[in-house]
């Protein structure tokens, strides 16, 4: 019965955690980062270079501090069929999308040397859905099914890093930036599922209650980003290269699982309970290569970027064995947990265009794409559910104005995505005593999504390179 137990509870947690998996390329940083909507690779020439291509640090001729204004940002997400047919779970709410602060300075007062510092959000990711669903178990109309689902999820990562790079000529240069990355990720699910009869609705025949949380974290594990830049007449080059994550200094996880299962004309109950703080065994991300072009054509930019992250192969998370009792019980009591996860590779790009329209004014536009990468958690190797969270494409517009030593930009990004085909939870349409305690559905989930951010980015220049 321990297996069961086991079973159903890993089929829960695998599929909602994958269902809200985060992607890598969700948010974009400064004035051109965010305009050109990350087709900056190439050249940023602001202190985004700390995390787009340290290479490119020194290769532009300003030197100050940049920083984005808090960012308004609606977003909506739907499944459709996600709890049975015709069923629908939204999350939609407003909020501020991670801000970006660097500056940079020439140290030994060296034209060649370039030093700075950054620290940004890397992540955010803050879902809620609620939803109760009534229906009669089957066509008889003699019993009546009421279920509550109640989810919340939130990723956030923050970003603190040094940049130093090095112009072995005016025209090529390379770099490093030295990132400390701080990750930590919740997940909170309450399902219930009662039967009841119609003429007696206060008396439950059969029910199953199941709380599940999660929370890990880890603290400053490091992550490192190489980069190199080159100019030549009209065309930009750069390429980067980013590690995964490495040298974690201190992590921890914890969980809560109370698991409840009744028949009432049976006389059946089981009940599992445990909650524990737990060893992280390992967090991992991707390796990452990215490549950017940049040419100019008179008043006219044209950019591209694109990077590929690594596929992340069948790891372990975190593992325990348990007797939540302490040994007050002489029957068996321990409680398995082992989750596992991978995820598959992922290629983005971008494209942007800047129009010069005078001394003062920039006109900007881009678009890039934002993949999923299919995240799957496996527990005890009884459940494997991908990611479900449509791919995204965004496409950004606004103006970039110079104004003595600042430069200020103001503009738009819009956010779409849809998929189609992934597995239901559970089909609360056709539920019965049999199947009460499953997750058996349909593959007919849809997923839509979109999004709507304003930003405001400023960057003041307090001197030029060699000054």
């Amino acid at each position: 019965m321990k297996n069961i137990f086991l079973i159903l509870f890993g089929l829960l947690f695998g599929q909602m955690y994958a269902q809200i998996d985060s992607h890598y390329w969700t948010h974009q940083y400064g004035a051109k980062g965010l305009l050109l909507n990350g087709a900056v690779i190439a050249s940023s020439e602001d202190e985004t270079n700390i995390f787009y291509n340290p290479g490119a640090i020194g290769q532009d001729d300003n030197l100050g501090f940049a920083f984005s204004f808090l960012s308004p940002t609606y977003a909506n997400l739907q499944a459709n069929n996600f709890l049975g047919d015709n069923t629908s779970l939204t999350d939609s709410g407003h909020d501020f999308s991670p801000g970006f602060a660097a500056v940079r300075w020439q140290p030994f007062n060296n034209k060649k040397l370039t030093l700075g510092i950054a620290s940004f959000e890397r992540f955010k990711s803050d879902i809620n859905f609620e939803n109760r669903i009534t229906d009669q178990v089957n066509e008889t109309g003699f019993f009546v099914l009421r279920a509550d689902l109640d989810l919340k999820r939130k990723i956030s990562e923050d970003w603190f890093g040094v940049g130093l790079s090095y112009n072995i000529t005016d025209n090529f240069g390379f770099g490093v930036s030295q990132f400390s990355a701080w990750h930590s990720q919740r997940l909170d699910v309450k399902l219930i599922k009662e039967i009841f009869t119609t003429i007696n609705p206060q008396s439950v025949v059969a029910s199953w209650r199941s709380d599940f949380s999660y929370n890990i974290s880890t603290y400053s594990g490091w992550v490192t980003k190489l980069g190199v830049s080159f100019k030549i007449d009209s065309i930009r080059l750069g390429a980067t290269l980013t590690t995964p994550t490495y040298g974690i200094l201190k992590s921890s996880a914890k969980y809560r699982l109370d698991d409840q299962r009744t028949i009432k004309e049976d006389n059946l109950n089981y009940v599992i309970s445990n909650r524990n703080d737990t060893n992280l065994n390992n967090y991992r991300t991707p390796w990452s290569i990215g490549f950017g072009t940049e040419y100019l054509l008179g008043k006219v930019v044209v950019s591209f970027s694109c990077e590929y992250f690594s596929k992340i192969n069948e790891y372990t998370v975190f593992s325990e064995v348990d007797d939540s009792f302490n040994g007050s019980t002489t029957g068996d009591a321990e409680v398995v947990v082992n989750v596992k996860s991978k995820n598959l590779a992922v290629f983005n790009f971008a494209g942007g265009i800047q129009i010069k329209k005078s001394d003062k004014v920039t006109l900007l536009g881009g678009f890039r794409t934002d993949f999923n990468q299919d995240n799957s958690l496996l527990l005890n190797d009884s459940a494997e559910y991908l990611g479900s969270a449509p791919d995204i494409f965004h496409i950004s517009g606004g103006a970039m104005f110079i104004y003595g030593k600042n430069v200020f930009s103001i503009g738009v990004d819009l956010g779409y995505g849809a998929r189609s085909g992934a597995p239901q939870f559970i089909d609360f349409s056709d539920v019965n005593i049999d199947n009460l305690f499953s997750f058996s559905g349909k593959n007919n989930v849809s997923n839509n999504f979109y999004s709507v951010m304003l930003f405001i980015t400023y960057d003041f220049i307090f001197a030029s390179r060699g000054e």
